[in-house]
């Protein structure tokens, strides 16, 4: 079975793809050039999940028209600071089949929502050096995919660093029952509704 997680994935990433967006935006402001390059992004998975390197099956492409996603909300851009390991270690993720993914146990992203201070683990790629969180909250198995969603950390030039939960995604099991993916571990089950990114797709487990 083929892993599903973007910075091991084979074929194109469903994330991969931002770092190929160069865009212009003129003189919008700051926000709108946000909103534009998450839509950008939008738009770019959609075309991948209609391309040949798609984890969709050929029937499924088919009918495949828009992945569904919450509305941009700013708000759940977060900022805060990375608190590397001393020690970085390898560990084993567990994955959806009972077998388990190797990562390196990189740092904590530690922020704030509202008044809830959190914090996740952020894990790293021994091949590639990308750093991703695996998150679940109180949205799994009702508007979200019930394994949980992924996001991406990455730094500011200032030295903090942002997860934008507007581009969660979902593993790529969350279309395709063959990929298999790590799962979030427990000190990642956020205590609050991440209402932000991507949806549950239409055939996917609740």
């Amino acid at each position: 079975m083929p892993v599903s997680l973007f910075i091991f994935e084979r074929k194109t990433p469903l994330y991969a793809i931002a770092c190929c967006l160069s865009l212009s935006f003129g003189s919008a402001s700051a926000d709108d050039s946000t909103r534009a390059q998450i839509e950008a992004l939008r738009a770019a998975k959609d075309s991948l999940l209609k391309s040949e390197e798609s984890p969709l099956l050929p029937a499924q492409r088919t009918h495949f028209e828009r992945l569904e996603y919450y509305p941009i909300e700013l708000r759940y851009r977060l900022r805060g600071e990375l608190h590397i390991y001393g020690r970085q270690r390898i560990v084993e993720i567990p994955n959806t089949d009972g077998t388990a993914t190797e990562l390196e146990r990189f740092g904590r992203f530690v922020s704030a929502f509202g008044e809830k201070n959190f914090w996740l683990e952020v894990y790293r790629s021994p091949q590639t050096g990308e750093a991703e969180v695996f998150f679940k909250d109180r949205t799994n198995g009702h508007t979200t995919y019930g394994g949980g969603r992924y996001a991406r950390l990455t730094r500011e030039d200032d030295g903090m660093y942002v997860i934008d939960f507007n581009n969660a995604y979902n593993p790529y099991c969350a279309y395709n029952p063959t990929y298999i993916c790590p799962l979030p571990p427990q000190q990642n089950h956020l205590d609050f509704a991440v209402e932000a990114g991507e949806l549950m797709p239409a055939a996917a487990p609740r």
